[in-house]
């Protein structure tokens, strides 16, 4: 898309960029001199604004099979343009843009960005179901698509309601699947459906963000002490379990950490570890309060608890076992 888009401007002297029927910028060309404030912003939020959504919609895009001129709207700060919608099977896909300032883009340049829409189209013939599993499970076709940041979503059971703006999912035996922008809309909690999330990562990351979210979403289901929907970054302990090579520990310092471990070996009680650390109670409080901060962690959480004892233990295996 990316190629097409960068050759098409360059033919025709014009900034351009595609997005999608439901206003997500999915890629543009280099800015020309013809840049105007509503295509600056839509580059720096990857949204087109809703007031400028229904101004295209009112010249009847949705609906056209060839090129549109739109007028110049200097209320929104916008500049004229042409739009060519990209369809396929009846289906509009997205929207193909170029900036026309002047009003001067001729017949043969209209021309050349009717052909380029109908290229993009027969890019975008795969279905995006079709084209996400193959993403999710083999990594491969991220490259078709948008540079983007993603999450997954896995929902079990596979039953459930399909995740709403997905850019595409597909059904398991035991769960479903979906890949979602990022930041992605919280869908309502459901008795007895639970989510997991993965952490926002690029195309390229995709079967590892599939993990992810699968393991979240089986752990949720599986621990009542554990929220309907969750996250790979809350997992915590789990993390540890599932060998997750990051540690939870690094905004502390060498002290801090010494009190906590010693905290947590005496299970928690101040008393002992006070007497232990030969501190007063209240200076013992006050590093805690401390330690809880810099991590954003709840002490008194059962399964916190657990997932920083076994961070610290794990800290003090030899390199080669951990």
């Amino acid at each position: 898309m990316q190629a097409r888009l960068d050759a098409l401007a360059a033919v025709i002297e014009r900034s351009v960029s595609v997005d999608d029927p439901d206003g997500h910028l999915l890629a543009y060309s280099s800015m020309h001199a013809d840049a105007d404030p509503v295509r600056v912003a839509a580059i720096l939020s990857r949204q087109i604004a809703p007031e400028v959504s229904r101004w295209q919609d009112r010249h009847g895009i949705a609906t056209a099979t060839s090129a549109v001129r739109l007028p110049a709207n200097p209320e929104l700060g916008m500049g004229a343009r042409v739009c060519v919608p990209i369809r396929h099977g009846g289906r509009c896909l997205g929207y193909l843009w170029l900036l026309d300032p002047g009003q001067s883009l001729d017949d043969e340049a209209l021309a050349l960005a009717e052909e380029a829409a109908r290229d993009l189209a027969a890019d975008w013939r795969e279905d995006p179901d079709t084209l996400v599993r193959r993403l999710l499970t083999t990594g491969q076709g991220w490259e078709r698509m948008p540079p983007q940041l993603v999450q997954v979503c896995v929902v079990i059971p596979a039953s459930a309601r399909r995740e709403r703006h997905a850019i595409g999912g597909f059904v398991t035996d035991t769960h479903a699947a979906y890949l979602l922008r990022h930041p992605a809309e919280s869908a309502p909690l459901e008795e007895g459906v639970s989510r997991g999330y993965s952490d926002p990562a690029g195309l390229d990351a995709a079967p590892e963000s599939y993990r992810q979210a699968l393991a979240a979403a089986h752990l949720a289901a599986a621990d009542p002490a554990l929220p309907g929907h969750v996250s790979w970054s809350e997992l915590g302990v789990y993390r540890v379990l599932l060998g997750a090579a990051d540690d939870p520990l690094a905004p502390l310092d060498g002290e801090q950490a010494h009190t906590l471990e010693t905290y947590l070996d005496l299970g928690g009680n101040a008393q002992r570890t006070a007497a232990r650390l030969h501190l007063h109670r209240t200076t013992l409080y006050y590093r805690l309060g401390r330690i809880a901060g810099a991590l954003g962690a709840d002490l008194d959480d059962g399964l916190t608890r657990l997932h920083l004892h076994l961070a610290l233990k794990r800290r003090r295996l030899p390199p080669d076992l951990r």
